[in-house]
This record gives structure tokens, sequence and C-alpha cells, in this order.
């Protein structure tokens, strides 16, 4: 699996729960971000992104499916999981970090 689609997906669908006015996937450039979080090599994103496949997979998801944007039964089953929406802000986190620094 490509670690930065896996990344752009998760931070797509962290972005789709958040309020609009806040920010929107029209906002902001998500392939960047992902890049960001993926080339920090930060080990809590590298873990994140470990876990957020494996549960995936767990859950009888289609793998393909997992670098696609999230809909229907995937994004509810994230929604529902508070755990699963802490590691994807960790990887938000690391692309902002990232990106900070640069």
């Amino acid at each position: 699996m490509n670690h930065t689609r896996i990344a752009a997906e998760a931070i797509r669908f962290r972005i789709s729960t958040i309020r609009r006015p806040l920010v929107t996937s029209e906002t902001v450039d998500i392939d960047a971000m992902a890049v960001a979080a993926v080339t920090a090599a930060s080990p809590e994103v590298d873990s994140a992104l470990r876990v957020i496949a494996t549960t995936w997979q767990r859950a009888g998801f289609d793998p393909d499916e997992l670098i696609q944007p999230w809909t229907g039964e995937q994004a509810e089953y994230f929604k529902s999981r508070p755990e699963l929406i802490d590691l994807i802000d960790a990887i938000v986190r690391g692309a902002a970090g990232s990106i900070a620094a640069a």
C-alpha cells in the first residue's frame, strides 16, 4: 500500500468530519499534507498508518478502497471509533509539524 495515499484519504476523511466553515477539502492541499506527514518519518505517523491499514483489513473492507475517498460503512466505522480518529489526528499533526518546520 502507498502510505502517502493512505495518509491523504485519512486526512480527507478527517476534514470531512469538521464543520464546513472551519475547513474544507477545497481549502487544504490534502496531497501536500499527506506527503509532509509521510516524509517526516515520525514514529507516531508510521504507527497510525499501520494501525489504520490493519484495522481496515480486519473490518473486512476492500484493501483497494483504503486509497479512495472513504464513504458509507467505511466512514461510519471510523467515525464511531474515537481511537481511530485519534490516529488520524496524529497524521494531521505530523503533517502540520512537518510543514511548519519547513
